[in-house]
């Protein structure tokens, strides 16, 4: 009873920045997704996790996570899988589901920054089944005949956030996204292609989404 009073007011946290479409809980017990294993978080995990998923839907404007569909954010403890770049622990990952979207936080090893990257790769999938993003143009802001996966990030550093952007197109764009919204656009200004896959990715939320009053 105790850890359930906790949560509900961590839950409570979020009030200010919830929705009928967005939900937060906490896993109660053991679970399996896919290839990843979750545990439930202890009490204190909760209440962190809580309170970073308010802090960074904060960074978005009035009506915007509305227009995401639904989005169910689930913390976890201990969140682990299969993955050569980090070592088998996630912070977190997002999918689409029949409902909308499923986002899991490790709510122990996550921050801010885990927040807004899975939110990107929720926007990226809004917008590359909408015709917004596509893989040609976000290419074309890579070097010429570049080919994700494990390589120098160091010789490409003017192209890529770091080393996991270079794995995947879809990590690319998020580590873009997550980067300009912890430490503002600016933090492009002298990477001429970081900017314009930024430009790129803004301009799309721009065209697909309802931005009046921004």
């Amino acid at each position: 009873v105790k850890r359930l009073l906790a949560l509900v007011l961590a839950f409570l946290l979020l009030a200010g920045c919830s929705s009928e479409s967005l939900a937060v809980e906490a896993l109660d017990k053991d679970r399996d997704f896919g290839a990843f294993h979750g545990s439930a978080p202890t009490v204190a995990e909760a209440n962190r996790g809580f309170s970073l998923v308010q802090t960074a839907l904060s960074c978005y404007p009035g009506g915007f996570p509305e227009q995401w569909g639904q989005v169910n954010i689930l913390l976890v403890s201990d969140l682990t899988g299969e993955e050569q770049f980090t070592g088998g622990h996630f912070a977190g990952f997002t999918r689409k589901t029949d409902e909308g979207w499923l986002m899991v936080l490790d709510a122990g090893r996550c921050d801010t920054g885990t927040v807004h990257h899975e939110i990107a790769h929720i926007l990226d999938g809004i917008l590359t089944e909408a015709g917004a993003l596509t893989e040609a143009q976000w290419l074309s802001f890579c070097p010429s005949g570049f080919q994700y996966g494990y390589g120098d990030w160091e010789a490409l550093a003017d192209f890529f956030v770091d080393g996991y952007a270079m794995t995947d197109i879809r990590e690319d764009r998020a580590r873009t996204f997550e980067e300009a919204v912890i430490h503002g656009p600016g933090v492009y200004a002298d990477k001429s292609a970081l900017w314009l896959k930024l430009e790129y990715f803004s301009r799309a939320i721009r065209t697909h989404f309802d931005t009046e009053g921004w």
